[in-house]
C-alpha cells in the first residue's frame, strides 16, 4: 500500500496571506526562551500593530510534545494571528508538529552536508504526519529553501550547514533549485553576522515573483529593517530585539515603523 495514498496536504490560505499581505517586519518567538504570559503580551502587541503572522522558532527544543499545545493555545485565544512554526528536523520523526498551528515552515538546507536535512526530513514529515495528528490538525506546510551566512557553529554541529557563499555562481545555483522546484519561500539567515543586502537583492531579482524572500539573523534596528525591504526581502524577522528588554513595546513600534501602514501604537503601551 502507498503511505502517501490518503495524504491530501492542507488547502494553502496561510501561504495565500503571506503573497498578499508582504512586505515588512515579522516577530520571531522562542517559545523556549520566553514564558507563555510573555508571549501572548507579545502576540496582542503584534495583533494591534498590525502584523500579519506571529512565528515561533528554535534551534534547539525538548519535550515539544508538552510544551507546544498549550503555548499554541494561549496565543491563538488572545489573538487572530496565524501561528507558524519553524523547528529543525529530528531523525525518526521529521518536522515537529503541534495541534493549533497553522502553518509549519519545511526548510531544505542546501549548505548541510548531511542529505536528510536537505529534503529526507521532508519526506519523513509527510510519512509520520498522519500518525501524530488528526487530519483536521494538520497545518499547511511551506516549503522553504534555508540558507545560512557567516560562521554558524551551533546549527553547523546540530545540522551539518556550512556558510553559503556569496559568490553569484555560488548564489545562483541556490536560487535555480528554489526556482525550478517550486518553493514556496527563501528563508536567508545570520546568526552572528548579517545576510548582505546584495545578496538578497540578487535573490528577488532572480526569484519568482510569487516566491517569499524572507530575511533574518541580527535585526535590532529600523534601519536594518529598511535596507532589508528596499534590497527587495518581502518580510524581515527579529527575535533578539525584544528579548531581555523591559521596554520592549517601545522598541517594537520603532521597528514596526519601517512597513508603512502599520497601526503606530500598541494598546496598553505607555505614550
Amino acid at each position: 500500500m502507498d503511505p502517501l495514498s490518503d495524504l491530501a496536504l492542507p488547502s494553502r490560505h496561510v501561504l495565500t496571506r503571506l503573497r498578499d499581505r508582504r512586505s515588512g517586519p515579522v516577530h520571531i518567538i522562542d517559545p523556549f526562551k520566553v514564558p507563555p504570559s510573555e508571549a501572548v503580551e507579545k502576540a496582542r502587541a503584534l495583533d494591534d500593530l498590525g502584523f500579519p503572522f506571529v512565528i515561533l522558532a528554535s534551534t534547539d527544543y525538548e519535550s515539544f510534545e508538552t510544551r507546544m499545545p498549550p503555548y499554541v493555545a494561549r496565543i491563538k485565544a488572545a489573538t487572530s494571528l496565524p501561528v507558524l512554526l519553524h523547528f529543525p528536523p529530528r531523525k525518526g520523526t521529521g518536522f515537529p508538529l503541534t495541534p493549533g498551528a497553522d502553518a509549519v515552515i519545511l526548510p531544505a538546507l542546501l549548505g548541510s552536508q548531511d542529505d536528510y536535512f536537505v529534503w529526507k526530513s521532508f519526506l519523513e514529515t509527510l510519512l509520520t504526519m498522519p500518525g501524530r495528528l488528526d487530519r483536521e490538525q494538520w497545518p499547511e506546510l511551506l516549503l522553504t529553501v534555508a540558507l545560512t551566512f557567516g560562521e554558524d557553529r551551533r546549527t553547523g554541529d546540530l545540522l551539518g550547514t556550512v556558510p553559503v557563499g556569496t559568490r553569484t555562481d555560488r548564489l545562483d545555483r541556490h536560487i535555480d533549485v528554489a526556482v525550478s522546484f517550486g518553493f514556496h519561500m527563501v528563508y536567508l539567515y545570520s546568526r552572528h553576522s548579517h545576510v548582505p543586502p546584495d545578496v538578497v537583492r540578487h535573490f528577488r531579482d532572480r526569484l519568482h515573483p510569487d516566491q517569499i524572500l524572507f530575511v533574518s539573523g541580527n535585526v535590532r534596528s529600523r534601519d536594518r529593517v529598511t535596507a532589508y525591504l528596499d534590497a527587495g526581502a518581502d518580510y524581515v524577522g527579529f527575535a533578539g530585539a525584544l528579548e531581555d528588554d523591559d521596554d520592549w513595546r517601545t522598541t517594537l513600534e520603532a521597528l514596526a515603523a519601517a512597513r508603512p501602514g502599520l497601526v503606530p501604537h500598541i494598546r496598553g503601551a505607555r505614550p
